[in-house]
């Protein structure tokens, strides 16, 4: 009798223990899930930095945490703090204050009070209070979580301060430790469980002793004011990290080893997002062609950066205003919204996303300056991946080929790590010029040649949602039960190059992709709890003869595997590109079909490591059904 995935989804979560011992390939599960909490409650002193817009744990640490997999909740201090039992739907506690709170002895008691709770804490920059007699054993009470203890010093000037140990892993991220030191306290380690990432040796005539200013300990993480973050003063977009912030917070908050849900990467491919706003639409371009013919920046716009680019996705938003006056006459605008409308790759949205600064180049030199996910409030509006061109050309000369520059973002957004999406955003008004129109063609380029899945702006609104509710419970000791995910479809593993997902114990996972050190695994959507079991790199007979994805140009749904084979729907932009592993060596036939007819049909060959390469070159745009089948012959072979 068959069962439904749904039901077996939570026969393997509820019977894990047993199946896991059956395989022995994984240590015994636990007996009842347990949730992976992901809130990290963000203190800020509103009376210093105002908003928490404005905040440095905002505007600089929220999208590591963001990539780590961690959801960022603000909380002005001088509201009031909560009460320790509300702490413990947190994972932890992230501080960054830029000097003493005016009611510092009050904090200082509250975070002892929740440090003995199963929160962790970061301390980033000012602890919050003037050490002193009367504070001191409180402050070193929380400080102890890092392993370290203040001893009342504070050493200014620096001069003959030297660099003790430095963790390269840990510090000199971006920038380096000035020469120039800032004043600093003097902290000692308290235990051998302290990871050092930065100690001084103070001044000789302080007695060279040795103060530990970047610290890991067994429940949370430190770091001292100025050396955390180099250049803390306007302007601000020239800041870097001194720390590695991805290292630190996945040590501090305990994330290493654990899935991310990464909202950068769908089946398997680096996720591409196009947006057009119409603003500038009706101007006359100074293109040479087109200003022989009359033509506007729109129709240039839509002439060679929508319709020859099918397979990339087009959200096209049409500002009240400019929809209005979309041509020069009522006819003239007609025809260029029906041929805006009958393009294939053009969406238009439900909502619509901030623009935001977002830049990661030789401008913007830092991480710091990528947006985190959405921006705070309580209505959290999803920011645009990475900025528009106007924040690219809006300072230079008119006509100016600025937007080239976002080529330097996309590149330090994808190595040595993927922060963003490849995303392409622009107005009309491109159009108008040549460099700012070749600078948008030459993107495109890149993008369409690349191992990408195009979404349209509803589809990530709809991935960054699902980030925010996706729910994680651990069942085992390398198993997780993903639900409530909407349409986030990828769970991310970090510093994993010794595991591989164990597709026999995995329920609901259509594949894997390493890059790196990074293993992306690609969800079913159709599959409403998801379970992701690892087990260690390597072969294995089940493994190998079971299909997996690898990557794919289109999204799919609905796997079904056969004893020589799969079918699942798939949706898309353009020709649909497809890498499978697990596949049989030799000749299968791939099979096409939309409501039960079929459209396409080839016979492709399955290489000896057991990888299916082929390319559909049809419409995905309204859904297709494929089907993977080998040869006769391929299935007598296996007799």
């Amino acid at each position: 009798m068959a069962i439904s995935t749904r039901l077996c989804s939570r026969l393997l979560a509820a019977g894990l223990l047993a199946v896991l011992g059956h395989h022995g390939r994984l240590a015994a599960a636990t007996q009842e899930p347990v949730p992976v909490k992901r809130e990290i409650l963000a203190l800020y002193d509103g009376a210093q930095e105002g908003s928490a817009e404005l905040s440095r744990i905002h505007r600089f640490a929220e999208l590591p945490l963001n990539h780590l997999g961690f959801i960022v909740r603000f909380r002005d201090i001088g509201s009031g703090l909560p009460s320790p039992a509300e702490m413990d739907r947190y994972r932890g506690v992230l501080t960054w204050f830029a000097g003493p709170l005016a009611n510092g002895d009050a904090y200082l008691a509250w975070a002892n009070q929740v440090s003995r709770r199963n929160v962790r804490y970061a301390i980033l920059g000012d602890i919050g209070v003037v050490p002193d007699s009367a504070n001191l054993l409180a402050m070193n009470r929380l400080l102890s979580t890092f392993g370290i203890r203040h001893t009342g010093d504070i050493i200014a000037p620096t001069l003959g301060t030297r660099i003790a140990y430095r963790d390269p892993d840990l510090v000199g991220f971006e920038c380096r430790v000035d020469p120039v030191m800032l004043d600093y306290p003097v902290l000692a380690p308290t235990g051998v469980g302290t990871r050092a990432g930065l100690m001084l040796e103070t001044p000789p005539s302080d007695g060279s002793r040795s103060t530990v200013l970047v610290a890991l300990g067994g429940r949370g993480g430190y770091a001292a004011f100025g050396y955390e973050f180099c250049h803390q003063r306007p302007p601000l977009y020239q800041g870097r990290w001194l720390l590695n912030p991805f290292v630190f917070f996945a040590a501090a908050f305990d994330a290493n080893g654990e899935p991310a849900p990464d909202t950068t990467t769908v089946s398997g491919s680096r996720l591409f997002l196009g947006v057009l706003d119409n603003e500038g639409w009706i101007r006359p371009s100074k293109i040479k062609d087109a200003r022989d013919n009359s033509l506007t920046a729109g129709e240039v716009v839509l002439r060679d950066l929508v319709e020859p680019f099918t397979g990339l996705s087009t959200t096209v938003e049409l500002r009240e205003a400019g929809a209005a006056n979309f041509g020069r006459s009522g006819r003239q605008a007609q025809i260029l919204l029906e041929r805006l409308r009958a393009s294939s790759n053009v969406d238009l949205p439900r909502r619509r996303l901030r623009a935001t600064l977002s830049r990661f180049d030789a401008e913007y030199p830092s991480i710091s300056n990528l947006a985190p996910l959405w921006a705070t409030g309580s209505d959290q509006p999803i920011n645009m991946p990475i900025s528009d061109d106007s924040y690219f050309i809006k300072e230079g000369p008119v006509g100016q080929n600025g937007f080239v520059t976002l080529k330097e973002t996309i590149l330090n957004t994808e190595v040595p790590r993927r922060l963003k999406p490849f995303t392409v955003s622009y107005h009309a008004y491109v159009g108008e010029y040549p460099a700012t129109l070749r600078s948008v063609q030459e993107l495109l380029r890149e993008a369409n040649s690349g191992a990408l899945t195009p979404v349209s702006m509803d589809g990530y609104a709809a991935i960054v949602e699902g980030f925010l509710h996706a729910r994680i419970d651990r069942i085992g000791s390398a198993a997780w039960r993903i639900s409530n995910r909407g349409g986030l479809q990828t769970i991310r593993f970090d510093a994993a190059e010794d595991r591989d997902v164990d597709l026999e114990l995995s329920v609901g996972v259509l594949g894997q992709k390493r890059v790196g050190t990074t293993l992306y695994v690609a969800l079913d959507q159709a599959i409403e709890e998801a379970i992701v079991a690892l087990r260690p790199s390597g072969p294995t007979a089940t493994n190998e003869r079971s299909m997996a994805l690898i990557e794919s140009r289109w999204r799919i749904r609905h796997l079904a595997k056969g004893p020589c084979g799969a079918s699942f729907e798939a949706h898309g932009y353009g020709s649909g590109s497809f890498i499978w592993s697990g596949a049989v060596p030799g000749q299968y036939t791939i099979d096409v079909t939309r409501a039960g007819q079929e459209i396409w049909q080839q016979a492709v060959e399955a290489d000896r490591a057991g990888n299916l390469t082929f390319i559909v070159p049809v419409s995905a745009v309204n859904g297709v059904e494929i089907r993977m089948s080998c040869a006769k012959t391929v299935r007598a072979s296996e007799q």
